[in-house]
């Protein structure tokens, strides 16, 4: 299958996943505006206004972490069953398995665009200002998604080989998420905690992502360097396991 027949079939099952997944909605596609507006709403009337804990900045504090997360984690999860849930059309026609995981990045990909137009939106609605730093947020986002993509695919390819992995994958972004700072400070924690933690990509992106928004400070090279060392890893084993098992997948799977 050529590369551009690869790339529209993505494309296409993208769409049809999105398309799948507000179909059984009365407010259809309309969810995916109203799902993250309802989520600054929940962070700005119990954080802000309940525990008045540093007001609409510490809601935006929290939402540069959790929107990132979101894209990762929703990511891997669905990723990780994508093969397994897909043995009926592999035993029907052939085609690469590393297709299965692409299209459920894209389509996650489509919706974090979406949720990261709002929050630009509200940021500026509540008088936070694009600077300077926000110029370099189309690399970062690029830089989130190999990662997103790396993850993805390793997750994808080891699950059917070993199917109770795919509850380990679930295990492991839970505890990946308590770990990544997403609710409170890394550069606050005591040594040599902080400096652990600080290796871990998500706590990398997250830190950057909120430096970028509400700090005025670009990415730091060498922790961009940490998150697309940490996706290489996961890209290269999950694409040779996709490569060895590819026509060996609809026969592990039971």
């Amino acid at each position: 299958m050529k590369l551009r027949q690869c790339l529209e079939l993505i494309s296409y099952r993208a769409l049809a996943e999105l398309r799948r997944g507000a179909s059984g909605m009365y407010l259809g596609m309309f969810w995916w505006v109203l799902e993250p507006l309802l989520y600054m709403a929940v962070f700005y009337v119990v954080f802000g206004m309940g525990l008045k804990k540093g007001g609409i900045e510490f809601v935006f504090y929290l939402l540069c972490g959790l929107i990132p997360w979101k894209w990762l984690d929703s990511t891997v999860r669905t990723a990780s069953g994508v093969i397994l849930s897909s043995v009926g059309l592999m035993q029907q026609v052939y085609f690469p398995k590393w297709l299965l995981p692409a299209y459920i990045v894209v389509a996650n990909t489509y919706k974090f665009f979406i949720v990261l137009f709002l929050l630009v939106a509200a940021l500026i609605l509540c008088g936070i200002y694009p600077t300077t730093s926000w110029s370099f947020l189309p690399i970062l986002v690029t830089v989130q998604f190999l990662l997103v993509l790396c993850m993805s695919l390793a997750a994808a390819a080891v699950v059917p080989l070993v199917p109770d992995l795919r509850y380990a994958v679930q295990y492991g972004m839970t505890m990946l998420f308590f770990l990544s700072g997403v609710f409170f400070n890394v550069a606050e924690l005591e040594e040599p905690v902080k400096s652990w933690l600080l290796w871990i990509p998500t706590v990398q992106l997250i830190e950057a992502y909120r430096g970028l928004f509400l700090d005025n400070k670009i990415p730091d090279w060498i922790s961009v360097g940490r998150v697309l060392f940490s996706a290489g890893i996961f890209g290269m084993f999950g694409v040779l396991l996709l490569l060895c098992f590819d026509r060996y997948y609809p026969r592990t799977v039971k």
